[in-house]
């Protein structure tokens, strides 16, 4: 079973057009990926779309640099609900160990209804609360 709780960093961009879209944000998957990629707060950077939809950042423009730019540090408590969160060996997300947390508990529902558990026809999400 998908296990739920994880803490995603999100790139905010100035918005751009990319492929007949306006993308002005984009998932950074997780600490692991930010290091690689050598990512700081304040970079420039160079997105792309991986395959027809999704926007994903290649790499930092290095020589647009300014010394302002921060390090990227993973949060130690939910951005959510303040409950601890934790990387647990040999993973590469932090998860939202609260077991009150309302993003979990969504996550949960969402879970519960999808393809891969109930998979129940007709629930939608959207603006992150599932309606009918």
């Amino acid at each position: 079973m998908e296990e739920l709780g994880a803490i995603t960093p999100m790139a905010i961009l100035e918005p751009v057009k990319l492929a007949g879209s306006t993308i002005s944000k984009t998932t950074l998957h997780n600490e692991d990926f930010i290091i690689l990629k050598d990512l700081k707060i304040g970079d420039h950077v160079i997105i792309q779309k991986a395959g027809d939809v999704i926007p994903e950042v290649v790499e930092a423009v290095l020589d647009k640099r300014t010394g302002e730019e921060k390090e990227f540090v993973m949060p130690d408590t939910c951005p959510v609900c303040g409950a601890l969160a934790i990387r647990e060996k040999g993973e590469a997300v932090k998860r939202c160990i609260g077991i009150e947390c309302p993003a979990r508990k969504l996550r949960n529902i969402v879970h519960f209804a999808s393809k891969t558990g109930m998979d129940i026809d007709g629930l939608r999400i959207c603006h992150n609360r599932a309606i009918n």
